[in-house]
């Protein structure tokens, strides 16, 4: 199936895929040599040029060479990094969906865990900022895309920071979230643990960060808020630096065991930072 070139006016992105299709014909050149330039499969190519997939600065460098195009495809990967992508909901949700393994650090309860009453509280806040339109239709999309995340039963590690277990509107949401959580917690494939406040400062403080392990091995990560707001990594180098940064937050937080119990003994006041 041929896929069809995006719009190249919609992101700088959505323009390398157009003008990487657009240069490949104007060089009489096929997917697949074009996949032995930048070392990968002709289908791949096909979703570099339909915008699916996104080049990485090694791929970008061997197509400036390969075609002489005066470093544009490096240059113009530095201002796609910078700028704002219309395509990323769309693309993190592909991640999220396909990822085999999930590695999360949080400083709330990351989606995938979160009961739909908490989800609501977030989305409510969202509303109130300007980046939710419909709750409802919101609450009914996270839960959904939930399910579709816990469907294969991935393995999923979760650092979540204890400023994340803070009342979140009436005791209720937050015992029924902290129950949620134990139950998670409990499954196999999915481990929860905290980074305790005595940990601080620490290298999670500027964010929250979530690194997919792609079915293919490939990796990527995402940088941002709860709301989906913020950066998409699909490069390697970038993506296995993020994963780093997980590892190193994971170091200092309580074990297992010691997450549970601190999650159980929230039973008795509802306050995560007691």
């Amino acid at each position: 199936m041929v896929r069809q070139s995006p719009d190249p006016t919609s992101s700088i992105y959505d323009f390398m895929g157009y003008y990487l299709r657009f240069l490949r014909m104007q060089h009489g050149a096929t997917q697949v040599e074009v996949g032995k330039i930048i070392g990968c499969s002709n289908s791949q190519v096909s979703k570099y040029e339909s915008g699916e997939k996104q080049l990485d600065v090694k791929q970008c460098e061997s197509l400036d060479k390969e075609w002489n195009t005066g470093d544009l495809f490096t240059t113009l990967l530095v201002y796609a990094k910078h700028g704002a992508d219309a395509n990323l909901p769309a693309r993190l949700g592909r991640y999220q969906r396909r990822a085999v393994e999930h590695h999360i650090f949080s400083n709330l309860i990351p989606f995938p865990l979160q009961t739909e009453a908490y989800a609501k509280v977030l989305l409510q806040a969202g509303h109130a900022a300007g980046y939710v339109d419909d709750v409802e239709v919101a609450v009914s999309r996270r839960m959904d895309l939930q399910a579709a995340v816990m469907e294969g039963r991935p393995n999923i590690w979760v650092v979540v920071d204890q400023v994340a277990l803070r009342p979140m509107g009436a005791p209720e949401v937050m015992a029924a979230q902290r129950d949620r959580l134990l139950e998670l917690g409990a499954l196999a494939h999915v481990s929860i643990r905290i980074l305790p406040l005595s940990a601080a400062p620490h290298i999670g403080l500027d964010g929250s960060f979530w690194c997919f392990t792609l079915p293919n091995r490939r990796q990527a990560a995402f940088s941002g808020s709860a709301l989906g707001v913020g950066r998409i990594f699909d490069d390697q180098t970038e993506a296995a630096r993020v994963a780093e940064r997980f590892q190193r937050l994971a170091a200092r937080a309580w074990s297992e065991d010691q997450s549970r119990e601190h999650l159980e003994g929230m039973g008795v006041d509802h306050d995560g930072l007691a």
